[in-house]
């Protein structure tokens, strides 16, 4: 229980900063996410699914450095201290709904499942407040480790597995590619400009 604690709050912790770093620093702290989501599935004597996530989890932030080295990193929307406190009140509703359904949790996963919803309701923040292609594509990487987590729960998940966290690469790495083309073409990756820019 200890052990599953500290996991959660460093995924919360990560997810957090996530949402109030820059481009390039969030994806250094999803780097960091997906390498104790990595630890935790080790714990949890998933070998394969550990070092699928360590292996494969390490390729997305790298395809994404790569993108933000050859783009320029938008001006954020809004400021850190805003930031942190909607990530705060996500938190804070997150763990009100969680505690309104806990009957309905998997059993004997009562404290994962709590911070899986709080993982969910901050991803939900990073999508819907932010206009950097990047960081919407960090926000969709966060509901990824929670499907891999879900997976952890199964039995007989190697493979798929495996099969996500490749597909996940090839997702990260189209819209990097995406990213860099219109950076290339509109001089931005703020989704919100690049909508007036083609309007």
């Amino acid at each position: 229980m200890e052990t599953v604690l500290l996991f959660g709050i460093a995924w919360v912790g990560l997810a957090v900063l996530i949402v109030i770093l820059n481009d390039k620093r969030s994806t250094l702290a999803l780097l960091a996410l997906n390498l104790t989501i990595a630890a935790f599935l080790l714990i949890e004597n998933d070998l394969t699914g550990a070092l699928a996530k360590a292996t494969l989890g390490i390729v997305s932030p790298i395809i994404i450095l790569l993108a933000i080295a050859r783009t320029k990193q938008p001006r954020r929307q809004f400021g850190v201290l805003p930031l942190i406190f909607a990530a705060l009140l996500t938190l804070v509703l997150s763990y009100a709904v969680a505690f309104s359904v806990r009957s309905q949790f998997p059993e004997g996963r009562t404290t994962e499942t709590y911070f899986l919803i709080a993982l969910f309701g901050i991803a939900f923040l990073i999508i819907v407040t932010q206009t950097s292609v990047v960081k919407l594509l960090l926000g969709i990487l966060i509901l990824e480790n929670i499907g891999t987590l879900l997976l952890a729960w199964g039995e007989s998940t190697a493979l798929l597995t495996i099969v996500t966290e490749v597909f996940v690469v090839l997702i990260t790495f189209t819209v990097a590619f995406i990213a860099v083309k219109d950076f290339a073409e509109y001089g931005t990756i703020d989704s919100s400009q690049m909508t007036q820019l083609r309007g």
